[in-house]
């Protein structure tokens, strides 16, 4: 699997909007307000894009040459593959025994709980 790529894009105004097309993979285009607004959602259709030829084991095409006028869109995959699963790690905490006897007897995941707080305190959304 590589972790890199970088692809060429056409990239122009229409609209007062800004947009990314691909010209190695035709179906991605992106539309946004700021150049780097589209860049970014760019970045993240082109890893998914990635991510699915990936899983069905499909052949990624290969970086087209272009002439001039073209920009270069770069991803690095491994970025990419994470955050697109979640991956839990192994935390150890301290409570008061009062809180623990709470709650268990109320039955309370403490990953859950946990998970939700951490979110709830950087304000993220936790519907």
């Amino acid at each position: 699997m590589q972790e890199n790529y970088v692809y060429p894009a056409n990239i122009r105004k229409i609209n007062n909007r800004i947009r990314i097309e691909f010209i190695d993979f035709p179906n991605i285009i992106v539309e946004e307000n700021t150049e780097s607004e589209a860049i970014r959602a760019a970045q993240e259709c082109l890893a998914l894009e990635i991510l699915d030829y990936e899983s069905k084991n499909k052949k990624i095409p290969q970086s087209s040459d272009v002439d001039a006028g073209a920009i270069y869109i770069h991803i690095w995959m491994p970025y990419f593959r994470n955050s697109s699963k979640e991956v839990y790690v192994k935390k150890n905490v301290t409570i008061p025994q009062w809180l623990d006897l709470l709650a268990k007897e109320n039955k309370i995941n403490y990953s859950a709980a946990l998970v939700k707080g951490i979110k709830m305190e950087l304000g993220i959304d936790i519907r």
